[in-house]
């Protein structure tokens, strides 16, 4: 390369370093947003904690409390822990899943073995426990003893306990001396180490057939055995009582100076760990609110790590209290019932309620990530919602800077940029519900194009839609249409003309309002509906969208209905459109047979569409299938979706799924009514890259050109919606040789343009 080419490679690298920074993720990339509160399972290897969470896993240093997060993004194959175990031979960490599917994580690469998941077997597969010893892990689960050889990565031999043609759950397994033991249901087994075939039944003995065991462990060449009220040690093949429970034995761990019992009361809710030395005399105890792991390690400070599926990961030093650790950044709770975003500020609101509308207890509140951090805000934690305020089911921050917050049983909270709020439940503008004098159930929230915000109320109450104005007075409105649930209402948009859709519950359809711009004059307004008579697919509505056109987008429990003229709706001009629609060689309606409980319009008026059998991209007219992701072919956590949002100056794609938030780089942006500043990613296009190259900063739909320094057509496309994507290769299918590319950008009429740059690097 020549001095001169050098300089201005160097030039445009310095230039436009910044422009790279602004976006960070590359195109089709996809980023979890997972919760990390709840520590299901530990181990370690001395140097960190390992810690299986209900929904991922992470690792925590224990010299620098730094932590390190997991989950399907980045290599795990599966999503909800059940435990987790560490083999120091192999050096392999083993993570078991609900499901029954294996991990293992060995130098930050993920193993998968499915074995046990795909094994067709009546009844549970559930995994109990894993015992490691000499690169073997024993898995006790409810179809046997699972035998994994970790230095081959694969299920080494199954055992299988059956009693009276029946299989026995295998519970927990240990060894002591030249014996395995496993404690079930039957009781006691044990066999020797050096059997021949484990795998026969006969070569295990009974020990104990009177009794149902809920742990065993070896502590201090000991082994202990344990009831859900008392504890045994095995001395001369004979089960010795030596500890009475006041409360529930939920486990028993190995410690330093003895055993340690995990209890749980059922009636305070409240738990308390104990250590029984080898006298078995209780030496040390602590409550908990129910821890079921120990690690108890041999430092000077008698450090003590505590699992809870409660709680997050929890240290005592000393003889102290237990104390939280800090987790990875994530939201505070999975159900991500309500998504609002804009500019990568993330609002998610955790209730929900199920498809005849009864609310489920989310304690879950609200969470709000905001410059790299969350905050949650949940039931007994954040003091303003006390132990009463759940449910949270739709979120939105309003042009004041307010975040409102609706809770299907708990009204309308709204949180203010200073940290001071507003909460209006009983004695307010809100009715209360028939189905229940204490509800006030706030079921969809909406700022009209005027500035006001607009809610729907669930549950039969005279007023089933309100409205504040911007001087912060409230109106109440009552809608005379006759439906199953009178006067109630879910989910609310705002469309082109200011009017308000929503549902109306229970097989009601859609209600379209108009205030006719004048919220405190109901004489002036009009309302109609849209039924299955006026060309709904159904008329149970579960989402609405307003698309680029200004149609409206109606998602029901069978398919979709478009209203291509909403604003003669009202008049009884108007209808739904079924689309009839080919994918492959079958022709349909649109999404005919699914629940579409999702639907979000991208930048290019493409339409992202949740189900219950995962996410569908369709082009702007729902004539073509653009991507599909399921939970089998993607990081999606699950395919049951329940709410999606798109991040407009991004294209990142939010889903949120009965299992966590993900959230997907997409190739849309909107557009601007005029041309700024380009933004490119990656620039410079290093050596190899073989991804997805993202220009974005045009005017809506704008026609872009690359070329090379002389002039020379390379590429050329259309924006979607404000972003140009390219696959960096030219139209002979080769890519550009280094040096210095240029980018113009312009609108339909040649009267905005814009220009940029970007390199291809050897």
């Amino acid at each position: 390369m020549n001095i001169k080419r050098l300089l201005v490679l160097m030039f445009v690298l310095a230039r436009f370093c910044s422009g790279a920074i602004a976006q960070d993720m590359p195109i089709g990339q996809w980023q979890s947003h997972l919760p990390y509160t709840s520590a299901v399972s530990i181990a370690t290897d001395g140097s960190n904690i390992f810690v299986a969470t209900q929904y991922a896993f992470y690792i925590q240093s224990i010299a620098t409390q730094e932590t390190t997060p997991y989950n399907k993004v980045n290599g795990m194959s599966d999503v909800g822990m059940s435990k987790i175990a560490y083999d120091e031979h192999t050096g392999t960490v083993i993570l078991a899943y609900q499901n029954s599917n294996i991990d293992l994580f060995r130098d930050g690469v993920f193993y998968n073995i499915p074995d046990l998941k795909l094994k067709s077997v009546a009844g549970t597969k559930r995994i109990n426990n894993i015992y490691t010893e000499k690169g073997l892990a024993y898995l006790s689960t409810d179809v046997g003893i699972v035998v994994l050889n970790l230095a081959r990565d694969e299920v080494k031999e199954t055992y299988t306990f059956t009693v009276n043609s029946q299989t026995v759950p295998i519970i927990d397994f240990a060894a002591n001396g030249d014996y395995f033991y496993t404690a079930t249901a039957a009781g006691l087994y044990r066999a020797p180490k050096n059997s021949p075939n484990l795998q026969a039944f006969q070569a295990w003995t009974q020990m104990d057939s009177a009794r149902n065991f809920i742990a065993v462990v070896e502590s201090n060449n000991r082994l202990f055995a344990a009831m859900r009220n008392k504890v045994f040690v095995l001395s001369a093949d004979t089960l010795q009582q030596v500890y009475t429970a006041d409360s529930s034995i939920i486990n028993l761990q190995e410690g330093i100076n003895g055993v340690w019992i995990m209890e749980y009361n059922d009636s305070t809710f409240k738990g308390m760990t104990r250590q029984l030395d080898t006298a078995y005399n209780l030496i040390d105890s602590f409550s908990t609110e129910h821890c079921y792991e120990l690690l108890d390690m041999p430092d000077q400070e008698s450090t003590k790590w505590l699992s809870s599926s409660y709680d997050v990961l929890q240290v005592r030093k000393f003889r102290g209290s237990p104390y939280n650790t800090v987790p990875p950044e994530g939201p505070g709770d999975v159900t991500s019932y309500d998504i609002y975003v804009q500019n990568r500020e993330i609002l998610v609101a955790h209730g929900s309620y199920n498809d005849r509308y009864i609310p489920l207890n989310n304690n879950g509140g609200f969470s709000v990530y905001k410059e790299g951090e969350w905050e949650n805000y949940r039931r007994f934690v954040y003091p303003p919602f006390g132990d009463s305020v759940v449910d949270f089911v739709n979120i939105i921050k309003g042009p004041d800077g307010n975040i409102y917050a609706g809770s299907t049983q708990s009204g309308l909270f709204i949180l203010k940029p200073d940290g001071s709020y507003e909460y209006y439940k009983q004695n307010s503008f809100i009715d209360p519900s028939s189905t229940g004098s204490t509800l006030y159930r706030i079921s969809g929230l909406a700022f009209d194009n005027d500035g006001v915000l607009w809610a729907t109320v669930l549950g039969g109450t005279p007023s089933e839609l309100i409205a504040r104005t911007p001087d912060g007075r409230w109106h109440k409105f009552i809608v005379s249409i006759p439906r199953t649930i009178q006067n109630s209402a879910a989910h609310l948009i705002v469309d082109d003309q200011n009017q308000k859709w929503y549902a109306a519950p229970s097989g009601g359809g859609v209600i379209i309002y108009d205030d006719n711009h004048t919220p405190e004059n109901p004489a002036d307004d009009r309302y109609g509906t849209l039924r299955t008579s006026e060309g709904l697919p159904d008329n149970e509505v579960y989402s609405l969208a307003n698309d680029k056109t200004g149609s409206i987008w109606i998602g029901t429990a069978n398919g979709i209905g478009i209203v291509n003229c909403p604003s003669q709706v009202i008049e009884g001009q108007c209808q739904a459109e079924k689309r009839i629609v080919q994918f492959d060689q079958f022709a349909g309606y649109l999404f005919q047979n699914e629940q579409v409980r999702a639907i979000a319009v991208d930048g290019a008026n493409r339409k992202w569409i949740g189900t219950n059998n995962g996410v569908w991209l369709i082009s702007p007219n729902g004539d073509e299938i653009i991507e599909r992701f399921t939970k089998d072919n993607s990081p999606l956590p699950s395919d049951i979706i329940q709410k999606i949002t798109i991040d407009s100056v991004t294209g990142d794609v939010y889903i949120g799924t009965e299992l966590g938030l993900m959230s997907y780089r997409g190739t849309a942006t909107d557009g601007g009514e005029q041309n700024s500043e380009l933004v490119t990613f990656p620039n410079p296009v290093p050596s190899g890259y073989s991804g997805t190259i993202a220009i974005k900063g045009f005017v809506e739909n704008a026609d872009v050109r690359i070329t090379d320094i002389s002039g020379q057509l390379i590429y050329r496309t259309t924006a979607l919606g404000g972003q140009a994507v390219w696959n960096g290769l030219d139209y002979t299918g080769r890519r550009p040789q280094s040096g210095v590319y240029l980018i113009f950008g312009t609108n339909k009429d040649g009267s905005q343009t814009v220009k940029g740059k970007m390199v291809f690097m050897e």
